[in-house]
């Protein structure tokens, strides 16, 4: 099926079904009203602060060589993971037309985008998350308090650069429907050892552009807390990093459980690249090549951010799936049952 028609499709989807799609997505979301996440033992936990193996290379495999226990392995050891051809050229379609969709919503390039751009009511959740981000800003005054911007959804990435997929409350049952299809359940069910979830916050649909020069690292634990169960899926839908003129991401492939040293970025949670160097070494920042259909996998301990390229050729298409232990997650993101 060609893009075109792809996208059509989802278009009257949502137009005769957004009504049950944005009900759907509230219930998935009022069952976290009132839980709270607790602490539990994780896979990286056995894994020592900077242990790695020998090199700093990106721990790379193809789709069919991928189990669980190279997964785990992987992160013990390098905090990350690529995953060759993940996704069929079919699905990558798929992806590249979901996130099209949503772009087009929030650019008002459909008729009736108005309709269509209608949010989930976040109201009692965020009265109700209020006490928790009030609690975790007294131990890390970088945990994000993220109510002012659950009042509108679609203001708080900019909507030529990134998307929330609940904006776009079709994408969040299509998405996971492909995750399904894909096992990505299964295998999160026995890596966390608890049910998944998703998140609103950290469930983005990407147009990146190159920054216009190098910027900051930093790792998602900063806004998130540390000692959550997290394990985001990155899905490059663009050919993009080494190799190319499309930015892709600059990584220390390193084993962190905790929080890398604050205060040596432009803001209060990123880190610099000099403290990258003094601290770790230039060789351990790497620069992977990522292929549309690839999997990238990593956790809130891994140091990236996006590649400059001085001539980008184009934007870099992806779509960032943070996914978290139902137990042990960040609730300022208003976390997602599956």
């Amino acid at each position: 099926m060609d893009a075109p028609l792809k996208r059509m499709l989802i278009y009257f989807d949502h137009l005769l079904r957004r009504d049950w799609y944005l009900s759907r997505l509230k219930q998935r979301i009022d069952h976290f009203q009132d839980v709270e996440p607790e602490r539990s033992s994780r896979v990286v936990d056995s894994a020592n602060d900077g242990s790695h193996k020998p090199g700093y290379d990106v721990p790379a495999l193809d789709a069919h060589e991928f189990t669980l226990e190279s997964l785990k392995l992987a992160i013990r050891e390098s905090g990350c993971c690529q995953v060759h051809n993940f996704y069929t050229h079919a699905e990558v379609n798929e992806l590249r037309a979901c996130v099209a969709h949503s772009f087009a919503v929030s650019r008002g390039e459909l008729p009736l985008h108005e309709y269509l751009s209608k949010q989930v009511d976040l109201s009692d959740f965020l009265a109700a998350l209020k006490p928790n981000i009030e609690k975790n800003r007294k131990i890390n005054n970088t945990y994000s308090d993220t109510v002012k911007l659950g009042k509108n959804l679609t203001r708080t990435l900019g909507a030529d650069t990134s998307c929330l997929t609940a904006t776009s409350p079709v994408l969040v049952e299509r998405l996971l429907s492909l995750f399904e299809r894909k096992r990505l359940d299964r295998l999160l069910q026995q890596y966390f050892e608890n049910n998944p979830c998703v998140s609103v916050y950290k469930w983005v649909l990407r147009n990146t552009v190159s920054p216009k020069k190098p910027i900051d690292f930093h790792q998602d634990g900063a806004f998130m807390g540390s000692d959550i169960d997290s394990l985001n899926c990155w899905i490059p839908l663009s050919d993009c990093g080494a190799g190319t003129n499309v930015p892709g991401m600059d990584i220390v492939p390193v084993r962190l459980n905790q929080a890398f040293e604050k205060g040596s970025g432009v803001l209060d949670w990123t880190i610099s690249q000099q403290a990258v160097v003094d601290q770790i070494g230039e060789e351990a920042i790497v620069t992977p090549a990522f292929r549309r259909g690839d999997a990238f996998f990593f956790d809130h301990g891994l140091i990236h951010r996006t590649q400059h390229v001085a001539e980008p050729a184009d934007n870099r298409y992806a779509i960032e799936t943070w996914f978290f232990d139902s137990g042990n997650f960040p609730k300022n993101q208003i976390p997602i049952r599956w």
